[in-house]
């Protein structure tokens, strides 16, 4: 037994995947993220795919010889900047390598910034000028010592850095990879100095460039100790329950790394993404194509990635942000556009904007009734009526989600509230269409030779209405579509296949008012969990599944696959 988890912004998902003899089963689960003590999500998450199985969490957890995991604590606490107060040790006169940053004032830009000189500016710091500290060393390229290391200028170093209130420090020599000695001193008179400190080397990144080492370097000493303590709490939280299995960490280069490892926190940055990439690649396969782009819409962003030759795409210039890196990482381009995007009005050119502030789980959008009052993409999709539940995890109040877009979004614009709601995806998804031709087009691929994957929570909602945007013609939405990433972690299989049967007739459960082309349609609603193989649809219609929804748009088609599979086949663009 496996399990896998995938810790994000919004939700926690997890999958726990029981192979028995002759038949593979798979418990889905979808918790709420908790800001505050992500453990708690990931509990909740697999006690819920554990239950989607028939058992209890401490049965599963005793039984599982393994748990992966994907985390995006590292990434949120470099956005939101709130991670460890960090110091930089570097050689004497080199203490400007991370402000020079290469000039690069367009690293890491879209192209349309890219040619706007008011956006130009070197990436951000993650540390104050005072913090960068240079000692006298030297090494060259060879790995000969050219200058012994200055001791006691070292020890000054960490006690001003120490007591200027830093509690990880990222040091980083010249030409440290050609011969660490140097830095590993440093990190020994650390450990004397200042013992409870965090200490990162750039000499454990194997590559000459030294702007991209020392950016790496102080990434994984800013995000390090949360990561730590995430994984730290984790594991004895999941120990105490039973497991006494191996817990691996996703990393953004697509392998993993045993919890009490080599673990670089830095090498976490990207692990959902390109978790869900992985389990792209493998579903690929299965459908026999070997061009793909997998979309990813989940609670806080939209990642995109692409698969040729039925391989990932590694990133030539690997970039998390605007900050460079110095290790393999497997190429997803994400921006803020996910289901808890804020909608709101631009007050200077008074015109709507989706996004990149997001809700969160906390308090999360209108809908949810945690104390959200602003507008959300997803309250947008409630108020159209495309979503109507997340099963177990979360009952939507549709009222509140129409309230709160009437009082932000309508009024203000003089739109009546669905017009405004389909304004609000309109805008999303030409954003998220933006960022495919980005990923495609401008790349020089034809994204109409490509199939499309759409997963994560939210992109079923939305799939057939970017993918017209862009000249796709064919859109699988997987099986385990919200907790794809985390399927991906676990190591499991794509496909499923449907968990009912049922006769010639798709099942309807019903009709639900939908919004489309100005209208209120009353649509039949299925019960994905019942579709058999083979079975048919023409929009407009919905599929409802425990913890998400595929919305058939008037002129999209659907059909279900012999492995549990969505294939669709997008009408004209919206």
């Amino acid at each position: 037994m496996r399990i896998g988890i995938d810790t994000g912004g919004t939700f926690t998902d997890a999958v726990v995947v029981d192979s028995g003899p002759g038949e593979t089963r798979i418990g889905l689960g979808k918790a709420l993220s908790n800001p505050g003590d992500l453990t708690a999500g990931a509990l909740a998450a697999v006690e819920a795919a554990a239950s989607d199985l028939g058992q209890p969490l401490a049965e599963v957890l005793k039984r599982a010889d393994s748990i992966g995991y994907a985390t995006t604590v590292g990434l949120n606490a470099l956005l939101t900047g709130t991670g460890a107060p960090i110091g930089l040790i570097t050689t004497e006169g080199f203490e400007a390598t991370l402000p020079v940053a290469r000039a690069a004032k367009v690293a890491g830009l879209s192209p349309a910034e890219a040619t706007e000189a008011v956006c130009w500016a070197k990436p951000p710091l993650l540390l104050s000028r005072r913090r960068i500290v240079g000692v006298p060393e030297r090494i060259d390229a060879h790995g000969d010592m050219v200058r012994p290391l200055d001791e006691a200028a070292a020890v000054a170093a960490i006690k001003a850095l120490r007591d200027d209130g830093v509690t990880s420090y990222a040091v980083s020599l010249l030409w440290s990879v050609a011969d660490p000695r140097h830095e590993v001193r440093i990190a020994e008179l650390i450990a004397e100095i200042h013992p409870s400190a965090h200490v990162s080397l750039s000499s454990a990144v194997p590559r000459i460039g030294e702007y991209e080492r020392t950016m790496t370097t102080v990434l994984d000493a800013s995000t390090a100790p949360l990561v730590a303590e995430e994984i730290r709490a984790l594991v004895e939280a999941m120990a105490e329950r039973g497991f006494a299995g191996h817990l691996r960490v996703m990393q953004s280069s697509g392998s993993t790394c045993a919890a009490g490892g080599a673990l670089r926190s830095v090498e976490t940055l990207g692990s959902g993404p390109v978790a869900g990439l992985l389990a792209s690649a493998e579903l690929v396969q299965q459908l026999g194509r070997s061009e793909a782009i997998a979309t990813d819409v989940g609670g806080t962003s939209f990642d995109v990635g692409l698969i040729t030759g039925g391989e990932p795409t590694m990133a030539t210039r690997p970039m998390i942000g605007r900050w460079a890196l110095a290790h393999p990482v497997v190429e997803v381009v994400s921006i803020g556009t996910g289901g808890g995007s804020l909608a709101w009005i631009d007050p200077v050119l008074d015109s709507l904007r989706v996004g990149p502030q997001s809700a969160g789980a906390q308090p999360g959008p209108a809908c949810y009734r945690r104390g959200g009052t602003a507008p959300t993409l997803t309250d947008a999709a409630v108020t159209l009526g495309y979503l109507g539940g997340l099963g177990e995890v979360l009952e939507l109040d549709r009222e509140a989600a129409a309230f709160a877009l009437e009082q932000e979004v309508a009024a203000p614009l003089g739109l009546s509230v669905p017009d405004a709601a389909d304004a609000v995806v309109g805008v999303a998804c030409s954003q998220m269409a933006d960022l495919i031709r980005r990923v495609t087009v401008q790349r020089g691929h034809d994204p109409s030779g490509f199939t499309m994957l759409a997963y994560g929570g939210a992109a079923p909602q939305y799939a057939t209405r970017y993918a017209a945007e862009v000249g796709v013609a064919e859109v699988v939405v997987p099986a385990t579509a919200s907790v794809f990433s985390a399927l991906g972690v676990a190591g499991g299989e794509a496909g499923i296949g449907p968990l009912h049967t049922s006769g010639a007739e798709p099942p309807s459960v019903g009709h639900r008012d939908a919004w489309f082309g100005g209208h209120l349609i009353s649509c039949p609603v299925y019960d994905g969990l019942r579709l058999a193989p083979g079975t048919r649809l023409d929009g407009p219609a919905l599929i409802d599944y425990p913890s998400t929804a595929i919305v058939l748009r008037p002129g999209d088609r659907a059909e279900i696959t012999a492995e549990g599979h969505t294939r669709l086949f997008p009408g004209p663009p919206s």
